[in-house]
């Protein structure tokens, strides 16, 4: 969990406290950026969106073998210390 996880109620980016809960289809599927569709059929996100920015978090719950398919087709993002 960090400080801007959305499901807690609070948005990461302006503080404020509206925040809301929905389900999002993608119709598309995930797919590496740059690249065509990451074999998906419609995955269901839980999405997150603060009332007050607009600013949305998209969360799946991940099995072994979909975590292990993202690990071999999609870049990794390495942690770095935040510039804000």
């Amino acid at each position: 969990m960090t400080s801007g996880d959305m499901r807690y109620g609070r948005c990461g980016v302006c503080g404020g406290g509206e925040v809301y809960r929905g389900e999002y289809v993608a119709q598309a599927g995930l797919r590496q950026a740059g690249t065509g569709k990451f074999r998906s059929k419609q995955p269901l996100f839980d999405a997150y969106v603060c009332a007050a920015c607009g600013n949305t978090q998209l969360h799946i719950q991940l099995d072994e073998k979909m975590s292990s398919h993202i690990r071999q087709k999609l870049d990794r993002v390495p942690p770095q210390q935040s510039t804000g």
